[in-house]
């Protein structure tokens, strides 16, 4: 059964119980007034009525006084011997008359009470008592057939009434709950919709202030979290297909290089000292290319882990001078390559002393890869430089060369394991293509961020931002003013 229509069937099962109940109160309240009153009309009629009897005693005029209404009142005499005389009565109209004595409880009382009827099934209210200034009894009885149509017709009318009102009730109280439990259908139809497969349905919001749209609130919450849920598993998926396919491709060329060397050496093609030596040299490097490959998949692997499970075990953070970096990072590269300009600057004036709180050994990775990336992808001889400094409480530091640059459709993914601008992954001149995976990873291991920008003479400028650590050292930094003359160079 739907439940809109048990909804409908328990609000009119509770109209009709409140109904059925609120129409017998009313009809026992109304019997009983009515009985009150009747009993107090015949306690207020007897006097007169016995009086009137006892005077037509032996006689046969059973005539009505003018003041009583015909067919309402009959009187009952009982003499002392048993002879009873009726009078004031329809012939066709008595009550079933109880044998009263002068000791009975009625009698002595004289409280009304109800007795039967000769004919039918009517009822009598009747008043017992001692005839005055005569041995024997009286009984007057009042018909009490006005008050049961009274009765019958209210019952009847109530009867109506309700019945009606529940037929209008239960028509509306459907088109009412219908209404109301429309969101729940558009509920309904989403989670329906969202079964099948389509995941960007939402529940549409109505303006009303009340439980339904709490639930549809939060359900269109919870719906885009799933959503995003499976779009990053999807993505993870993705990613994960791409990382194996790159992995194997990225093992398999210097896997074949060692294969290749150890087939000519089992052949005996390589027989003089001079190509052994040359096979035993291809066969190192590319061992090594491979162990340094392995080394940075497994520190990815660390990396998102702790990004995954903060309590995964961690090197602890110190105080990091991104100056220092900067200036070693500047020093080796000079060393590597005397052929081209390399210089440290001020992002904003002198080089200062610029303090983060990070792991040393991981940050120096990142601006040692930044630093290889830039020699290894522009010309010789083109001038190379490393900012280093601080603002608005933001650490920076910037490798910013001047060579071809990065084109726009290759910066979405140049963070990304296995990424090379050549799609040919040739690797003579390129490193592993995780390079700057390790860099991203790193820096958002130390709540910073790395973003890629454009030289302004043309080139390419990696920027590192970390939050800034307030030192004694770094205070005192920032007070001094910087001066007019060109800011000092490191070269």
């Amino acid at each position: 059964m739907p439940l809109r229509l048990r909804l409908t069937a328990l609000l009119v099962a509770l109209m009709t119980a409140a109904m059925l109940i609120t129409g017998l109160v009313a009809t026992y309240q109304l019997r009983s007034f009515l009985l009150q009153r009747q009993d107090a009309e015949l306690q207020a009629a007897k006097t007169e009525l016995v009086a009137a009897a006892t005077s037509k005693q032996g006689t046969k005029d059973r005539d009505v006084p003018a003041y009583v209404p015909t067919g309402t009142y009959v009187v009952r005499l009982r003499w002392q011997g048993g002879a009873a005389q009726d009078f004031l009565g329809a012939a066709n109209a008595a009550p079933a008359w109880p044998p009263l004595t002068p000791n009975d409880p009625h009698v002595k009382d004289g409280r009304p009470f109800t007795v039967g009827s000769l004919q039918g099934d009517g009822q009598w209210r009747l008043v017992a008592g001692t005839i005055p200034g005569h041995e024997g009894t009286y009984a007057v009885a009042v018909s009490l057939r006005r008050v049961d149509d009274i009765v019958e017709r209210l019952i009847l009318v109530i009867g109506t009434a309700e019945g009606l009102l529940l037929i209008s009730c239960g028509v509306l109280g459907w088109f009412l709950v219908r209404r109301a439990m429309r969101p729940l259908r558009d509920i309904q139809n989403t989670a329906r919709a969202i079964a099948d497969g389509d995941l960007t349905r939402r529940i549409t919001l109505r303006s009303t202030h009340d439980e339904i749209g709490s639930l549809s609130k939060s359900l269109n919450v919870m719906l885009a979290r799933i959503e995003d849920s499976f779009e990053v598993r999807r993505a993870s998926e993705e990613r994960m297909r791409r990382f194996v396919a790159d992995a194997s491709h990225e093992l398999r060329t210097p896997l074949a290089t060692v294969r290749g060397y150890a087939e000519l050496f089992r052949q005996g093609a390589v027989s003089s000292a001079a190509d052994l030596r040359s096979a035993m040299r291809r066969i190192e490097d590319e061992s090594t290319r491979m162990g340094v490959m392995v080394d940075d998949l497994l520190l990815l692997t660390r990396l998102e882990r702790r990004q995954v499970d903060p309590d995964a075990p961690a090197h602890p953070f110190e105080p990091v001078d991104l100056t220092v970096l900067g200036a070693d990072a500047v020093q080796d590269a000079i060393a590597l390559d005397h052929s081209r300009p390399i210089r440290l600057l001020g992002v904003s004036g002198r080089v200062k002393p610029t303090m983060v709180s990070g792991d040393e050994a991981g940050l120096r990775q990142v601006v040692t890869n930044l630093m290889a990336n830039a020699i290894r992808y522009t010309p010789p001889q083109t001038p190379l430089e490393v900012l280093v400094g601080s603002e608005d409480g933001t650490a920076r530091l910037a490798v910013r060369d001047h060579g071809p640059g990065v084109q726009d459709a290759l910066r979405e993914r140049i963070f990304e394991r296995f990424y090379r601008a050549d799609a040919s992954r040739n690797s003579t001149r390129g490193g592993s293509g995780l390079g700057l995976a390790i860099v991203s990873a790193i820096m958002q291991a130390h709540d910073g961020v790395v973003r890629l920008e454009d030289t302004r003479d043309g080139g390419a400028t990696f920027v590192l931002e970390l939050p800034l650590l307030h030192t004694p050292i770094t205070q005192q930094a920032h007070r001094v003013t910087n001066d007019d003359s060109q800011p000092p160079e490191v070269e």
